[in-house]
């Protein structure tokens, strides 16, 4: 091959590495973008370590989290910290858009980021740790025990912010202050006080600020290159949705009482077992509710107490003073549920003025019934239902569903009976009947 070949050879290899170089450039400028908006909740904790989990499986050459949130929950927020420091990638938190804050867990998810981004007009600040729950001990040891454990909690939370603000090169003496003396600062005085490292209103401007910013991570010196980044969203699934938005004081009071509503309603009223499923179900998601959010157990206690007595008024008539006492004792129960000093653990009280009217209507139209019921003659009933004809609508083996008198009932069988079979009512037992097939009747009458 002759020199001159060798050279056009060299000159086409030198060519296509410079026309790749940009185009592998553009790949590797990657960013998976992660919102927390919200409390920060065992939802939003796996969301966010699922989203930095991702952008290492995609290769993405840096993580944005775009913070706004209240505060949460502590033993949350240090899951997503760690997967923050554990991540080989570069996390960049920028507290975003204008009128957005990080209080309270948003403190410390600001203080582990690699780069940390404010928009103006957002705040900062107010990370003291609030004690909730197990509040029902009364006493001055009660009180001096709950002292204690609260000055341990401030200590360990103050120290943990403090070394995450000191391992990022920030103001580890103010990240201290803001656990134990709940001080706030605005975007200005975060970026004064170098708590923060950039100001940038939007995504677009807080790239080209970032743009070649050198940051150690994993003992790595790494280099920011963002200017041209493809930015990817990762979004939060429909199920976490969901169990974040449950993860509301509200909400879990609501589902409660529904639950209650609900079975109540199936046990003072015969059918096919609605009121059972949609009272199950709202208990089930209250519980989950009540177990991720801080709960006071004296307000709890109190709260089941009020249902009890409630409860007790539908078999012990005493003329309102059960009932009266139940809703008095569920008022101050509920008020108490969730007993802090965080906003977004609060119960509305709208919502709990809606809640007690409600269940005080609730309960008065059911006693009302109850009395009603109780003066009528027995023939009413549903003894009355002895002797009647109904139909099978599904195959009684030995259970099943019949249709007698205009309503569905769960009835058992002296023998298997298809679907679309005519029944004779034999006895009743609680909201269950007992029936035999119609040809069974007629053999016993004959006989």
């Amino acid at each position: 091959m002759s020199e001159k070949d060798w050279k056009g050879l060299l000159q086409a290899a030198a060519l296509s590495l410079l026309l790749g170089a940009p185009a592998a450039a553009a790949e590797a400028a990657k960013v998976v973008r992660l919102e927390a908006r919200g409390a920060i909740t065992p939802p939003m904790s796996r969301h966010l370590q699922d989203g930095i989990e991702h952008a290492r499986a995609e290769g993405a050459a840096a993580v944005l989290i775009e913070l706004d949130t209240p505060g949460g929950l502590l033993d949350s927020t240090r899951e997503i910290v760690q997967a923050m420091l554990n991540s080989p990638l570069p996390i960049i938190v920028h507290v975003a858009p204008p009128g957005a804050r990080a209080t309270s867990a948003g403190v410390f998810i600001l203080a582990a980021s690699d780069a940390a981004a404010m928009a103006p007009g957002t705040h900062l600040g107010a990370a003291h740790p609030v004690g909730v729950g197990g509040g029902g001990s009364s006493g001055k040891d009660a009180e001096k025990e709950r002292s204690v454990m609260s000055e341990k909690a401030v200590s360990d939370a103050a120290a943990y912010v403090r070394v995450l603000a000191a391992e990022k090169g920030r103001n580890a003496e103010w990240a201290e202050r803001a656990v134990r003396e709940s001080v706030s600062l605005t975007a200005d005085e975060a970026l004064a006080q170098k708590v923060v490292d950039v100001l940038a209103r939007d995504r677009k401007e807080l790239f080209e600020k970032l743009e070649g910013r050198r940051l150690s991570k994993g003992g790595r010196r790494l280099r920011l290159a963002l200017a041209k980044a493809e930015v990817v969203e990762f979004p939060m699934s429909p199920l976490r949705r969901i169990l974040q938005v449950i993860a509301n004081p509200n909400l879990a009071l609501l589902f409660l009482m529904i639950g209650v509503y609900g079975l109540i309603y199936e046990f003072s009223s015969p059918g096919v077992g609605f009121g059972a499923v949609v009272g199950l179900t709202s208990l089930i998601l209250a519980g989950y509710s009540l177990s991720i959010l801080p709960v006071n157990y004296a307000g709890l206690l109190l709260l089941l107490l009020g249902l009890v007595l409630l409860v007790l008024e539908l078999q012990i008539p005493s003329y309102g003073l059960l009932s009266i006492g139940g809703l008095t004792i569920l008022a101050l129960g509920s008020f108490f549920l969730f007993d802090t000093d965080q906003a977004y653990l609060r119960l509305s009280l709208g919502v709990l003025g809606g809640l007690v009217a409600t269940t005080g209507a609730f309960f008065t139209l059911v006693v009302a019934k109850l009395l009603k019921t109780r003066r009528l003659p027995p023939a009413v009933g549903v003894e009355t239902l002895v002797g009647l004809v109904g139909e099978a609508r599904e195959p009684l083996d030995p259970r099943g569903l019949v249709f007698v008198a205009g309503e569905l009932w769960t009835a058992e069988a002296s023998s298997p009976v298809g679907k679309g079979g005519r029944v004779k009512v034999r006895g009743v037992q609680g909201n269950a009947l007992y029936v035999e097939r119609l040809e069974e009747a007629h053999h016993d009458r004959n006989a």
